[in-house]
């Protein structure tokens, strides 16, 4: 039986959800909003090389938004919780703009259950969800998702460019009061961007693991019986444990 981490830590947009057609969607709803012509030409490769920057590495890129970086941004910002709530106005302006249809948030196959199986095995494994958009909208997220209640942190982007993601200050803030000797061993984050969320990890010093549950239809469900092959009973012994001071506390009753 393995030595289980001390904090498993988890991507959220691609690695246990799927929002890129909402992330797509905002950055051409933003520039459309500028008046800038590139929203009729910006494509989801376009969306995908954002991915794993801090907000203030993407709102300050000239090339992109010019200028006009700070009021893109608070445009950004407006526009994705609307678009998390269906908004039918923006919806058709984005299906009108690139004639494609506007795809909602989707739960990955597994997502759920690899989430459920570490809290029911590693009781003493603090689960993390740690994400690069705001933690309001993180938030928002993981409760209409049917997420809530399986982290036992949820971290996003709270304005502060030490601590939010991908500064490996989130690592800190993600392990705090935790006791960690040995960080590789003791800190896993699971990822699904080889590139950024590898970078990420080693820049703390946490051991990684990448799937990629929108290439792998089973990457979840098999990330889950890696875990149920590592981990095999600490729940039968946690259960049992359980059992016997149940009994114990029959017998002196």
């Amino acid at each position: 039986m393995k030595t289980p981490p001390k904090c498993i830590i988890f991507d959220w947009d691609g690695t246990l959800v799927g929002c890129e057609q909402l992330v797509h969607a905002t950055y051409v709803l933003t520039l459309d909003k500028l008046g800038d012509k590139k929203a009729k030409i910006w494509q989801e490769n376009d969306t995908h090389a954002q991915n794993g920057k801090a907000r203030a590495e993407i709102f300050s890129n000239p090339s992109i938004w010019g200028e006009k970086g700070q009021q893109a941004q608070e445009i950004f910002y407006q526009i994705y919780p609307r678009l998390q709530n269906q908004d039918k106005e923006l919806t058709a302006r984005f299906e009108q703009i690139t004639g494609k249809t506007l795809k909602p948030l989707t739960v990955y196959k597994g997502a759920k259950e690899v989430i459920s199986t570490l809290k029911n095995r590693l009781p003493q494994t603090r689960i993390v969800l740690l994400g690069a958009k705001s933690e309001d909208l993180l938030k928002k997220e993981v409760f209409q998702t049917g997420f809530g209640g399986l982290f036992d942190l949820v971290l996003g982007n709270t304005g502060n460019p030490n601590t939010d993601k991908p500064n490996k200050g989130a690592f800190d803030k993600a392990v705090q009061g935790l006791n960690i000797s040995d960080k590789t061993k003791d800190v896993l984050y699971i990822g699904d961007n080889l590139k950024n969320d590898t970078a990420f990890a080693n820049s703390w010093g946490a051991d990684i693991k990448i799937i990629e549950p929108k290439k792998e239809k089973t990457a979840l469900q098999t990330l889950r019986a890696e875990f149920e092959q590592l981990y095999p009973v600490l729940l039968k012994k946690i259960e049992s444990e359980n059992t016997t001071q149940q009994n114990k506390a029959h017998t002196r009753a």
